[in-house]
């Protein structure tokens, strides 16, 4: 249910409150209507509100599984460019090299992985770099 949730923050985005505070709300809502019972529920809503590796750290497998393969995604995804773009052009509060340097930080939880996704990594950084130095 994690998994399925950890996003449900951003439907419809919020620009003023972290995404994993409005996900862990609108889930705590909606699994209490389901009948999970508040032991699982908890266990969700800790996946969820912790997927972002900010304000609150996963604690349990689960939860670092969720963080690390959330980010993870964003390695094989146009994100950064989107993000690179609303830098430029929306004043974005976000810079691209900040979110993928967050995303390879949030791979420690499992070394094989981030080890196997470093030359991604380092690609990614190179083509933003030369990206954004585009007149776009």
């Amino acid at each position: 249910m994690g998994v399925w949730l950890h996003d449900y923050g951003h439907y419809p985005i919020n620009p003023n409150e972290d995404h994993a505070i409005t996900g862990e709300r609108k889930a705590k809502a909606f699994l209490k209507k389901e009948g999970f019972n508040k032991e699982k529920t908890k266990q969700v809503l800790h996946c969820i509100r912790s997927h972002r590796c900010k304000d609150v750290m996963p604690q349990t497998i689960e939860a670092k599984i969720l963080a690390c393969a959330d980010s993870a995604s964003h390695f094989t995804s146009t994100m950064y460019f989107d993000i690179l773009y609303r830098q430029k052009n929306e004043n974005h509060p976000y810079t691209a090299l900040g979110k993928i340097e967050r995303d390879y930080r949030d791979l420690s939880f499992f070394p094989e992985i981030k080890k196997e996704l470093t030359p991604l990594y380092k690609a990614w950084l190179n083509l933003l770099s030369e990206y954004d130095k585009l007149n776009y």
